[in-house]
């Protein structure tokens, strides 16, 4: 049976904007608190091009929350740095008391061809995609097993991981390491009946999709960032005893996992 999430406390990462606020609504709606992270505080997509993808901050979506009457804490988080994930575990204990669920959303991409590749851009992706995801857990582990109630971990990621995609061997290297990554946690903190688990939200209709088909994709439906919210709220409810372990496809929730 999976649990409720009614006051649990969740942190999200990459919160101000697409599937990060998404699965923020989405958790909040099931009675969740939730802790909304990102580095943006301020929307400057104003006369934009990409103005529909950039907008939002991590403020206007903890108010949207609260608007609906949920719980929500706006943190502004730079996770390239180990000392500023650190303090959001820290800020997110002394608010709510305790951490139930990670979900983490925040990453970038490093577009190119490997002879162009630029390393410190390259160096920002690994930060970004699999050190700050790694860090989370260390910084929040300790809290969720010291509470003995189980919980859930999850990480976006992308089916860049499995395969190639043109201009983008940097990004499939950092989607590959956290896939390996999180499976290995999930094995860890099995014991402590925390699930961790793996969601590839497939092509959604966001910032880094901003410029429309990444070399091929373009057969891979576009969705609207609300479409992953169901997948996300079932992979929060979960604790290892129920599933754990596992790489999953929000096309195929509820079809061969999930509400099935």
């Amino acid at each position: 049976m999976s649990v409720s999430l009614q006051g649990k406390v969740a942190i999200v990462t990459g919160g101000s904007r697409g599937i990060g606020r998404a699965i923020c609504q989405g958790l909040a709606a099931e009675g969740c608190c939730v802790v909304v992270t990102s580095r943006t505080e301020v929307d400057d997509s104003a006369d934009s091009q990409f103005q529909r993808h950039a907008s939002g901050t991590i403020h206007q979506t903890a108010q949207a929350i609260q608007r609906r009457g949920g719980q929500s804490l706006a943190v502004k988080c730079d996770l390239s740095s180990s000392d500023e994930i650190r303090q959001l575990v820290a800020t997110t204990l002394e608010h709510f008391g305790r951490i139930d669920i990670l979900a983490s959303n925040a990453g970038i991409d490093c577009e190119s061809l490997v002879p162009d590749l630029d390393v410190d851009a390259l160096d920002l992706c690994l930060a970004l995609n699999v050190r700050a995801p790694l860090l989370l857990c260390k910084y929040a582990l300790p809290a969720m097993i010291g509470q003995g109630l189980g919980g859930s971990i999850f990480a976006v990621t992308s089916g860049a991981a499995r395969g190639y995609r043109p201009g983008r061997v940097g990004y499939s290297m950092s989607k590959a390491a956290l896939d390996r990554m999180f499976l290995s946690l999930a094995e860890e903190v099995r014991p402590h009946n925390i699930a961790v688990n793996l969601f590839s939200p497939g092509r959604v209709d966001t910032w880094m999709n901003r410029n429309g088909d990444w070399p091929g994709t373009a057969h891979i439906l576009m969705v609207p960032p609300d479409e992953v919210i169901p997948a996300a709220v079932w992979l929060a409810r979960q604790t290892a005893g129920t599933f754990s372990g596992q790489w999953v496809e929000r096309a195929d929730f509820g079809v061969t996992w999930g509400d099935v």
